[in-house]
């Protein structure tokens, strides 16, 4: 059994929060790169007192601090089990199902996530400095693809990668991701191999605003494996998005992926960086963690990981250019 206890608090509006760390029979607490959220799913004793209504939230404690705060949104009963399933989504909920419509013009991302969280009373904790400004158009876009295009957008400029997202006291956060781990697994209970050429692409070409081609930048070993499969960058006067080009390549290249399941630890968590060194398995070196779900059933805690050679993070493109 792990050494890493959990306790699940659920709230009330303007009430005292109420343990019902007892009543759960399991609990799963996962999150995955090409989401802001992290999600809590749970089985529990239905005690018709608590508030498992609209409104509540669930906390949820392990390790010695907070690692998960969001609204209720779902509950499932079934008249031939004392069992209730609840579904809960951090704080990514109030991105996820907010729709705004901003013009950002050669704006700094972090900038642009501070105004939104002050306009829709979200509170705030670290934000990555990115170094650089963007110019986009959202009209009527979802908050959470406003945010992740922006640091889209940044990346392709500065070459890094971000992760926008809510701690575990349910503050908006975005990390810049590790290019170094301070975490390691030194054993396993599984591990499964893959490697994906889906999404490939080999090739970026570099054209000015104006249409006329600047220059390619090239995985040539590539290409000479699978073909040129192209991706196209749009570059302003005054600019050099060779570094963003650079990273292109190397998110969509070959896919290497290991599917992990260890005994439990919370600090396990998607876009940190891990070493794994598993004799059992013979698999050793830096890894990424793309996905991950933490499991408590029967007094055994156990985590699951999408482990990644590559440092990726997710892409998105929403909105438009602004003329």
């Amino acid at each position: 059994m792990s050494e890493y206890a959990y306790h699940v608090y659920l709230t009330r509006s303007g009430e005292r929060s109420v343990d019902v760390t007892e009543l759960v029979q399991t609990l799963t607490w996962s999150g995955n790169v090409n989401q802001v959220g992290r999600e809590v799913r749970c089985g529990l004793l239905a005690d018709r007192a608590l508030p498992l209504e609209q409104g509540a939230l669930v906390t949820l404690r392990s390790g010695g601090k907070s690692r998960f705060l969001g609204p209720l949104v779902s509950v499932t009963r079934d008249s031939q089990s004392a069992v209730a399933d609840l579904g809960a989504v951090d704080r990514s909920w109030y991105l996820t199902q907010n729709e705004g419509w901003y013009k950002f013009q050669n704006t700094a991302p972090e900038q642009a996530a501070a105004s939104i969280a002050s306009t829709y009373g979200l509170p705030t904790g670290s934000i990555a400095k990115s170094g650089v400004t963007v110019s986009r158009k959202f009209p009527g876009v979802p908050l959470d693809k406003i945010l992740t295009t922006l640091y889209t957008l940044a990346g392709e400029k500065n070459g890094k990668r971000y992760l926008v997202g809510f701690d575990g006291d349910g503050r908006l956060s975005v990390r810049q991701k590790a290019d170094s781990a301070s975490l390691s697994i030194s054993s396993t209970m599984s591990v499964t191999s893959t490697w994906d050429i889906g999404s490939l692409q080999n090739s970026v070409i570099l054209y000015t605003d104006t249409g006329k081609l600047v220059r390619r930048i090239e995985d040539e070993p590539s290409i000479a494996l699978s073909g040129r499969l192209s991706h196209v960058l749009t570059q302003r006067t005054g600019e050099d998005v060779s570094t963003g080009a650079r990273a292109w390549l190397e998110d969509h290249g070959v896919q290497r992926k290991l599917t992990v399941q260890c005994m439990g630890d919370p600090r396990l968590i998607t876009g940190e960086a891990v070493i794994l060194r598993d004799m059992g398995s013979g698999v050793s070196g830096l890894f990424w963690i793309d996905s991950d779900s933490h499991t408590w059933k029967n007094g055994i805690y156990t985590t699951k990981l999408t482990l990644n050679f590559r440092n990726v993070s997710s892409e998105t493109t929403a909105g438009s250019e602004i003329k």
